[in-house]
């Protein structure tokens, strides 16, 4: 693997820490302040750096001219906190390159004399962080409807992570649709998003993305693998979670999905970081995060950089998931073949809306009144539930079963009394009619209407 492609993501690595405000940094090797000669001496070095490393050349001179002309007009003299000067300096930079990968930072790890340019495989110590991180992937489940979830909060590198993105897709695999979660995906390495991409995929391997590199104009390709049976195939529905924070890698896979039309992207147009760094030390424990390289679509020849992922359906953060949810199961409702196997997908949404309208401050909730009754099934034939009031108290009942007082939850959505989490009650006024869902965990939800 190509030591840019694995150090994408050095931010979290468990070696580099950014100093926190306030810290002493003499005691670490690090100047305590930044003085006039250390200001000159890395405002040169990093200038030259950028001069002769910066991706795009014409970029890369203006970067340079606008470091020189800092130093020539003493503009950061009253910055003397490494932190504010490194994010001064960053912030300069950006206004110039609008590239998110440009930074210079401060690092308590030890500093080699130069980064070296020729690949260099992991170390152990970063392969067991890795494992003990499980690829990166936080959460996996099954929601209702069999919809797969999987919350991925990086693509570290693919030596590491392949064993956990392999376990996570073997868990999911009979699941009939899938959320990938990428709202806190700050990216990685891009072989690892190929991996995500070959898991979506079927058939011969194909070029997703390239890098681009200013350095002997080198192409480096990332390609997906056929991986047969073992992927999650290239018809079940795809939904991919995104956020203003999902950068780099958490937007490649974000991206080549919608480019390849195999995805909805639901949520926030991402970051836009579609470059590839290379972490030059400075010396006094400066680092430059210089990019080395751009990355190119395969499909769209173009890529994220400066624009970020727009999403398909765009919502706020905290609701991509419910939506996400919502429009799985209205997919897998729409290729039912009867009433009958719609029905469960009815009941789902349902409760998805009941859900929501229950932490809803303007939903009305329904009178007592409405609620009480008897309710039968809507499809099918089943027992009968009777809502009655005893001393202003709603009463849930079934034949052969204990009656339980119903406690409020939110909306029109209530506890039975005395039961674990998740046996609830729903109501909702559909079509002249007043509906009831009762959740049950150990058995499928059914749809009631009121006689």
């Amino acid at each position: 693997m190509n030591l840019v492609t694995r150090l994408a993501s050095i931010t979290t690595a468990a070696v580099v820490i950014i100093c926190a405000p306030g810290a002493s940094f003499a005691a670490d090797g690090i100047d305590a302040k930044v003085d006039s000669a250390l200001r000159k001496e890395l405002l040169n070095k990093i200038a030259a750096e950028l001069e002769s490393q910066y991706v795009v050349p014409e970029t890369a001179t203006k970067l340079a001219a606008l470091v020189r002309a800092k130093q020539k007009t003493n503009a950061y003299r009253n910055i003397t906190a490494p932190l504010a000067f490194a994010q001064a300096l960053t912030d300069d930079m950006y206004a110039v390159a609008r590239d998110k990968h440009l930074r210079v930072y401060v690092s308590f790890a030890p500093q080699p004399a130069a980064p070296p340019r020729e690949p260099s495989a992991p170390s152990p110590q970063e392969l067991e962080r890795i494992r003990k991180d499980n690829g990166a992937i936080s959460k996996l489940e099954i929601l209702d409807g069999n919809v797969g979830y999987m919350r991925v909060n990086g693509v570290p590198t693919l030596e590491g992570a392949r064993p956990a993105v392999a376990a996570a897709f073997a868990f999911l695999h009979n699941t009939d649709a899938l959320i990938i979660d990428n709202r806190g995906n700050n990216g990685g390495d891009p072989q690892t998003v190929a991996l995500y991409i070959s898991y979506l995929s079927e058939g011969e391997p194909f070029v997703i993305y390239s890098f681009h590199y200013r350095e002997g104009n080198r192409v480096q390709e990332f390609r997906t693998t056929d991986l047969g049976e073992l992927s999650y195939g290239a018809r079940k529905p795809v939904f991919v979670l995104t956020s203003a924070r999902t950068f780099s890698g958490g937007e490649g896979v974000a991206y080549d999905l919608q480019a390849l039309k195999r995805a909805v992207i639901v949520g926030e147009t991402t970051a836009g970081g579609a470059t590839s760094p290379r972490h030059i030390p400075l010396g006094h424990q400066f680092m430059l995060a210089v990019p080395v390289a751009r990355g190119v679509s395969s499909i769209t020849q173009t890529s994220w950089e400066g624009v970020g992922v727009k999403p398909d359906v765009p919502v706020e953060e905290s609701i991509a998931l419910s939506k996400a949810h919502v429009l799985a199961i209205e997919k897998l409702r729409s290729s039912a073949a009867d009433d009958w196997h719609r029905s469960p997908f009815n009941s789902i949404l349902m409760k998805l809306q009941a859900i929501e309208e229950a932490g809803s401050e303007s939903t009305v909730r329904l009178p007592t009144a409405d609620l009480l009754g008897a309710y039968v099934p809507v499809i099918g034939s089943g027992t009968t539930v009777v809502i009655s009031e005893k001393d202003g108290q709603m009463i849930w009942h079934v034949d052969g079963s204990q009656d339980r007082a119903l406690i409020h939850l939110g909306g029109n959505r209530y506890q039975r009394q005395g039961l674990p989490s998740g046996f609830t009650i729903s109501f909702r006024a559909q079509s002249g009619k007043t509906e009831l869902l009762m959740e049950d965990p150990i058995r499928p939800s059914v749809i009631r209407a009121k006689q």
